[in-house]
């Protein structure tokens, strides 16, 4: 950290200052205006021989004229120069205070980072709770559920990383901030620290090389398993899949080009499935990353820590790593914690107590407000605080025209009619009472969520509209007429939908909530079918989803949606869940992957969220996303005092990879023995 403020302190001091820059500025105004002037009726006297005494005495005085203003002009010059020279000297001085104050700033804030730090202890064990049975694959480029993903964020490593996604500020990781010298090349330079674990297949440990970097980034863009079949469960391949050229310039050096601008191929390397393993792992393992769910052996990476155990109905245990390479802010080797338990732990109540009695030593979700303000006043000294939820409660549709249908009839959500009717039908601030207590707002789409202010719909207009207006009487007259405009008969055909077991089991009697909201508002028979989030994903990849209650879905991976609404709202793209296809949408998502200009990127998200709401006057309801979105939660977080983390840890989401630099007072009276 230190060599990291001092590389932004000599950039501070090397910057032209405000003073500087408006004084050079000045003193080009000038000279623009005198270039202007100069060449300007210098023709008078080319070559006419014969001229009356008249004109010659008017070009007399003429000339004295024009001499008395040069010699005017140079007076003025004269006293410009001396006013530039003072007023460089006076600025000269002013940059020079400004540099020492600059100076004793940095050094007074290398002195607080020390400070921050002379109590730092390391050793002992941080633990959290966590739905632990919501897994899939412990295959870094495959692991798709919320949970897997934050466990992996401890022991994996990335190309590079989000230090804070909110202030779209990156980091090195496994290599440096690229090299970009032009817009469609990439040049990454691998930490020559970096090594992968000491741990079976890569026993006694090896370095990192721009092989394996590229070896990566191949199974990505093959998107096959082990035995060279095409495998849809590799959901960020579209992204890798941009790639043009991949060269290894050397042991240490890995250069990608795409085969055009293209502003979403850097987020390929940050995703929360770019996590760099070993070669030898992916040759070793092979299927059986797919096959073996439970089993947390089948890890081989680079990271802080080294999972040791999982089991879906106890949690999941990680060990440091002793070779870790990188420095914390004492200079010493990460990372500070001994140990990292994850606790399953479902239910809000048990969270609540697991926190009181020191069971666990952060809590977090399913913990709400009304919880978090009990545990504060009860223990005013801890820590608290409220962070947006990342993981959007959406709707899920699927528009696949070939698909039968549960009940063999044909897929009714084929028509955007009927999905548009339950997408209005839809009582947002119901579902924001009853799941979290009011602690939520209102959001347009998974990949632009209400706290994604530069990018989203302002919740003012969100407000206005259809299944978004608090007034419900326009919505449910909007969507019966919806319904009877699709020719649905409401008697005879029954709809069904899947809901997530997690989703039951974290708010108990949520389906039939849910049942109950559409049933009463569209007059029709819903079968409701509670199923793991394993099955879900299967019936997603295979086209085959009846449609989902509003549940929980992936955060977004950038604030820009771009990346991701090119995986997900492209036709053929890897995260394409609901087989959408429309092609005005996907002309307009392509032509902001070409955009390097990000304010014309936000003008054309702006229109798209228009055309997946159905609000669009041009588009109708043909456009709607298959995916709309109900809210996102204001998520409070409570810490025992003994517990120290960097502000990033903060973030909606995918910042669990900033543990890395949480340590423990074990020294505090408050600390478990």
């Amino acid at each position: 950290m230190t060599e990291r403020q001092n590389y932004w302190q000599r950039m501070r001091r090397k910057r032209m200052s405000r003073r500087s820059l408006l004084r050079a500025s000045s003193r080009a105004g000038v000279g623009a205006a005198g270039l202007a002037l100069v060449g300007c009726g210098d023709d008078d006297d080319d070559g006419q021989q014969a001229v009356t005494a008249a004109q010659q005495q008017q070009q007399q005085a003429q000339q004295q004229a024009a001499q008395q203003q040069a010699m005017q002009q140079q007076q003025q010059q004269a006293m410009q120069q001396e006013q530039d020279q003072q007023a460089d000297q006076a600025a000269a001085q002013a940059d020079q205070q400004e540099q020492a104050q600059q100076a004793q700033a940095d050094q007074a804030q290398e002195q607080q980072t020390v400070a921050d730090t002379s109590g730092l202890t390391r050793g002992g064990t941080l633990r959290f709770s966590t739905p632990a049975a919501t897994h899939d694959y412990f295959d870094p480029h495959r692991g798709v559920f919320g949970p897997t993903q934050f466990w992996m964020g401890f022991y994996m490593n990335y190309l590079i990383r989000w230090r804070n996604k909110e202030k779209g500020l990156m980091e090195s990781d496994i290599a440096s901030l690229p090299e970009i010298p032009d817009n469609t090349t990439y040049i990454f330079s691998v930490d020559q620290g970096a090594r992968f674990w000491d741990r079976y297949p890569t026993e006694g440990g090896r370095l990192v090389t721009a092989e394996d970097i590229a070896f990566n980034a191949q199974r990505q863009i093959d998107s096959v398993d082990a035995d060279g079949i095409e495998d849809t469960s590799f959901l960020t391949a579209s992204k890798y899949q941009q790639t043009d050229t991949m060269e290894v310039v050397d042991e240490t050096t890995i250069k990608f080009t795409t085969a055009e601008p293209d502003s979403t191929y850097l987020g390929a390397h940050l995703s929360p499935f770019s996590w760099i393993t070993s070669p030898e792992a992916i040759n070793e393992f092979g299927n059986r990353w797919r096959d073996e769910q439970t089993n947390v052996e089948l890890s081989s990476g680079t990271g802080a820590y080294i999972p040791l155990d999982y089991d879906p109905d106890l949690g999941i245990n990680l060990d440091v790593n002793p070779d870790y390479w990188k420095n914390g802010a004492d200079g010493g080797p990460l990372p500070y914690l001994d140990r990292v338990e994850f606790t399953n732990l479902l239910d809000a109540t048990a969270v609540d107590a697991a926190y009181r009695g020191k069971g666990i030593d952060i809590g977090g979700f399913p913990l709400s407000s009304l919880q978090v303000e009990g545990i504060l006043q009860d223990f005013p000294e801890h820590n608290s605080f409220d962070v947006p939820f990342g993981f959007t409660i959406q709707i899920r549709y699927n528009f696949n025209p070939d698909w039968p249908g549960e009940d063999g009839l044909g897929n009714p959500w084929a028509d955007r009619r009927l999905a548009y009717a339950f997408h209005v039908a839809t009582d947002r601030y119901l579902l924001i009472d009853a799941v979290y207590l009011g602690s939520a707002k209102i959001s347009a789409i998974a990949q632009a969520p209400w706290f994604n202010q530069a990018w989203t719909v302002p919740p003012e207009e969100l407000a206005t509209w259809p299944g978004y207006r608090p007034n419900r009487d326009d919505d449910i007259q909007m969507a019966n007429e919806l319904l009877d405009a699709a020719g649905v008969d409401r008697d005879s055909r029954t709809f069904y939908w899947i809901t997530p077991d997690v989703w039951e089991q974290t708010y108990p009697g949520i389906t039939e909530t849910v049942r109950s909201m559409y049933e009463q508002a569209l007059g029709v028979t819903l079968s409701m079918d509670i199923q793991p989030y394993t099955v879900i994903l299967q019936r997603l990849l295979e086209g085959t989803h009846p449609g989902q209650t509003p549940a929980w879905t992936n955060p977004p991976q950038d604030l820009d949606p771009t990346g991701e609404w090119n995986i997900t709202h492209v036709a053929g793209g890897s995260s394409n869940f609901s087989q959408y296809d429309y092609p005005p949408a996907e002309e307009m998502i392509k032509g902001m992957r070409s955009e390097l200009d990000v304010d014309k990127r936000k003008e054309t998200a702006s229109e798209l969220l228009r055309i997946f709401l159905g609000v669009h006057p041009d588009h109708g309801v043909e456009g709607m996303t298959g995916q709309p979105s109900v809210m996102n939660a204001i998520s409070p977080q409570v810490e025992w005092p003994y517990v120290h983390n960097s502000e990033d840890v903060y973030q909606f989401a995918h910042a669990s990879h900033r543990y890395d630099e949480t340590w423990l007072d074990t020294a505090h009276p408050d600390f478990p023995a």
